[in-house]
C-alpha cells in the first residue's frame, strides 16, 4: 500500500513550506556545459530529500542527508541545461515513495520516477505511482548489503513477475559479482532491467574483470541498460576521472542504444565512524565538469543524443 493515507489529496499542502537543505551548501562550479547539449537532455538518476517531520525515513537506514528539494533539483538541471529528468527512490525512505512522487508532480511531465515496493504494495498502489510518473522499481541491493547472487536472483524473479502488467522496468543496484552470478535469469525476464553506477564495474583495470564481459553481452542483447553515473562510485581519479573514459567508450560502442547518463546528484556520501542518523555532508562534486567529460566519452553526436535524449525518452515514455 501507500504508506500515507491522501497521499494525492493534500499534496501541495505537504510541499508548501518545505525548509530545504540550503543551496550554498553544494559545489557551485563556474563553468558551462561546454558542448551544444541536445535539446530534452535528461538526468536519468537524482534524488530529492524532504524535511523529516513530514517525511520520515527508515529507522535502519544507513545513513542521513541533509535536505534537498524540488527548488534545488531546478537549479541542478538549469546548470546542466538539462531539461527532462528521473527521480530514485532513495534507500533511507524504504517503500514510502511519497517525497518523490509528490516532487516528481511538482515537476510535471519533465520528471519520472523509480519507486520502492513492497509486500504490502497493492496492484492499485501500483496503478496510482504509475499515473504519477513511476517507471521504474527499484533493488538496491548493494546499500541494503545482499551480496547472495542466488539471493537476488529469487528478488528478481519474484519482483519481475509482480510489476510485468504495469509497463515497468527494475532498476539494480548491486555488486558486478552479483550481476554476473543472475545475468542468465535477466535474460528470461518479462520486463527490461536498468544497472546502476556502470554495472558497478571498477574503471581500473576494468579489462581484467571476470563480470565484464557478461555484462557486456547483457547489453549486446538489449536486455539490459546501464547508467554511465555515480562516476566516483568507480574511480578515485577525480576531478577528471581520464580512467572512466575507456570503459564508458567501450559501454557505448557494445549498444549505444542502451546507454543512460546520469549525475548522481545530489552525492549522498556515508562516512565512517558517524551515527546512521546523525546528518552526513554529500560529496562535494563539480557537476557540470564531470558532465563536460561526455563529448570526450562519446564522441559520436547520434550516439550522445541517443544517451541524453532517445533512450530515457523511450525508457521512461517522456
Amino acid at each position: 500500500m501507500i504508506t500515507r493515507r491522501n497521499f494525492i489529496a493534500g499534496s501541495a499542502a505537504l510541499l508548501a513550506g518545505s525548509t530545504l537543505f540550503s543551496t550554498e551548501s553544494f559545489a557551485e562550479s563556474q563553468l558551462n556545459p561546454n558542448f551544444d547539449v541536445p535539446v530534452g537532455a535528461c538526468d536519468c538518476h537524482i534524488h530529492v530529500i524532504g524535511p523529516q517531520s513530514k517525511y520520515p525515513m527508515v529507522s535502519g537506514r544507513v545513513y542521513t542527508p541533509p535536505e534537498c528539494g524540488v527548488p534545488e533539483l531546478r537549479k541542478h538541471l538549469k546548470q546542466l541545461h538539462l531539461s527532462r529528468v528521473v527521480l530514485i527512490q532513495p534507500s533511507f525512505y524504504g517503500a514510502d515513495n511519497t517525497f518523490q512522487l509528490l516532487s516528481t508532480n511538482e515537476m510535471g511531465n519533465s520528471a519520472r520516477a523509480v519507486i520502492v515496493i513492497d509486500e504490502k504494495t497493492t496492484d492499485q498502489d501500483l496503478a496510482k505511482m504509475v499515473a504519477m510518473g513511476a517507471r521504474g522499481v527499484r533493488m538496491n541491493l548493494s546499500t541494503s548489503g545482499i551480496f547472495d547472487a542466488e539471493v537476488a536472483r529469487k528478488q528478481l524473479i519474484s519482483l519481475a513477475q509482480r510489476i510485468k502488467d504495469f509497463g515497468l522496468h527494475i532498476q539494480i543496484y548491486a555488486s558486478a559479482k552479483v550481476i554476473a552470478g543472475i545475468a542468465d535469469s535477466i535474460y528470461t525476464l518479462p520486463v527490461p532491467v536498468v544497472f546502476d553506477h556502470f554495472a558497478s564495474i571498477k574503471a581500473k583495470g576494468f579489462e581484467k574483470q571476470a563480470e565484464l564481459s557478461v555484462i557486456l553481452d547483457l547489453a549486446k542483447s538489449g536486455q539490459i541498460y546501464i547508467k554511465l553515473s555515480g562516476i566516483y562510485r568507480i574511480s578515485e581519479a577525480s576531478p577528471d576521472y581520464l580512467e572512466v573514459k575507456d570503459l564508458a567508450q567501450l559501454y557505448v560502442e557494445t549498444n549505444a542504444d542502451r546507454m543512460l547518463w546520469a549525475s548522481d546528484w545530489p552525492h549522498t556520501n556515508t562516512i565512517s565512524g558517524i551515527p546512521a542518523t546523525q546528518v552526513t555532508p554529500y560529496r562535494i562534486v563539480d557537476d557540470v565538469r564531470v558532465f563536460n567529460l561526455l563529448p570526450d566519452w562519446i564522441p559520436n553526436r547520434q550516439n550522445l543524443v541517443k544517451v541524453l535524449v532517445s533512450n530515457p525518452e523511450r525508457l521512461y515514455r517522456f
